[in-house]
């Protein structure tokens, strides 16, 4: 989750360093877009997870 939300961040870092703008929009939308994915990303690994402990359960 950390990582995916630092590379977001520093790729909108880069982005507002290369194209500079008044409010560093590339490095909050990319934060906010890496935030997001990441926190998908957890629910969806937390949900096969437990798909994968309740086979266990039903199997035996």
């Amino acid at each position: 989750m950390a990582a995916i939300i630092a590379i977001g961040t520093f790729c909108g870092v880069k982005l507002d360093e290369k194209f500079p703008n008044e409010h560093n929009l590339y490095t909050i939308v990319l934060s906010f877009v890496s935030v997001i994915v990441s926190i998908v990303f957890v629910i969806r690994r937390i949900i096969a997870i437990l798909k994968r402990q309740l086979s266990y359960e039903f199997s035996f």
